[in-house]
């Protein structure tokens, strides 16, 4: 069973959301994640960032609500918290998610560093 848990918090005027993410994320539940995602990407004045730490699988579905995410955000603004060693961050490597979002270790590392942005 996947779970999404939300989480707002607002810094020097950027509000940033963190969406942690348990479970598998496929076609089962892609259209959830969309319209979470959605919720945020196309608001002015937020940043997101996505918790996949706790993510065992993601397929192509999963992946492409990702990429949409990255066209309604800048890189600036939108950002994936990922195991560095995990299949999921292969995963992410190999379709060049780093081209669009910026990739931390932790939530609150990557919450600052868009704040900072």
């Amino acid at each position: 069973m996947t779970q999404f848990e939300l989480e707002q918090r607002g810094a020097d005027g950027l509000r940033v959301v963190v969406l942690t993410v348990t479970g598998e994320l496929d076609l089962t539940n892609a259209q959830e994640l969309r319209e979470r995602v959605d919720a945020v990407a196309f608001t002015n004045g937020t940043a997101l960032v996505l918790d996949l730490t706790r993510v065992a699988f993601i397929d192509s579905a999963a992946l492409h609500v990702l990429f949409r995410a990255a066209r309604g955000l800048s890189k600036q603004r939108f950002g994936l918290v990922v195991e560095p060693v995990s299949a999921i961050s292969r995963t992410l490597e190999i379709v060049g998610i780093s081209e669009v979002a910026t990739l931390g270790g932790s939530v609150d590392d990557l919450r600052a560093a868009l704040s900072a942005t």
